[in-house]
């Protein structure tokens, strides 16, 4: 029998826009996907929503806030303002439940995790997916409160607010002048085709008999 020789499979990569989903739901999905071997990269987490008032849940992340080693607080917790370090936290806790969370399998789950405040150019022309399981305006009823997790970590100390927010801006502007630019390529192709058809109408029939 021939030498058996071991190929790793490439992992499947997903990227999925996490503004309107609800931080827990998306974040145990994605901590799943991670655990099967997927790749995933999280845009926009400061567009990530939580149920609950925002006053609520100001009160509840301050509380947070103030846990810390009583001896030495240079050993932790330590506790993040970005909204994508907060993010990929949660998604930690999710991972592994073995001592003192270090296990390999949690370890190299991790590393298959990238998140990003807003969406960077390399991410940019990729396609982005949502979730409909934690999607807020399907899984939380109409008349509950619900905040934004930008807005709390703004209140909590993240300086890059209005930073995340020119660049997005940035980037819909550079988006909406490539749709421009397509939209005038595609008429351009759809009259030179109407032309050609028009002046080589037994061809064209020819291939249409055929779906071309």
């Amino acid at each position: 029998m021939g030498k058996h020789t071991v190929t790793e499979a490439k992992a499947k990569a997903t990227v999925i826009d996490m503004k309107g989903h609800l931080l827990g739901r998306i974040c145990s999905t994605v901590a799943k996907k991670l655990q099967n071997g997927e790749q995933v990269t999280l845009v926009r987490c400061e567009a990530t929503n939580i149920s609950g008032s925002h006053h609520r849940n100001k009160l509840k992340m301050l509380d947070r806030l103030r846990k810390r080693t009583l001896t030495n607080p240079k050993k932790g917790p330590f506790h993040h303002r970005a909204p994508s370090a907060m993010i990929e936290r949660t998604i930690r806790g999710m991972l592994s439940n073995n001592h003192r969370n270090q296990s390999k399998r949690k370890k190299s789950a991790l590393a298959r995790l990238t998140v990003y405040d807003g969406i960077p150019r390399n991410v940019e022309r990729k396609k982005r997916m949502v979730c409909p399981l934690a999607l807020r305006v399907l899984r939380l009823a109409p008349q509950r409160d619900f905040c934004t997790l930008g807005r709390l970590s703004h209140e909590l100390g993240w300086q890059h607010q209005a930073d995340v927010a020119n660049c997005e801006a940035e980037r819909k502007a550079r988006a909406a002048k490539y749709f421009e630019s397509k939209k005038t390529v595609d008429s351009l192709y759809a009259e030179a085709k109407a032309e050609a058809s028009k002046k080589h109408s037994k061809e064209a029939a020819l291939l249409a008999q055929f779906g071309y």
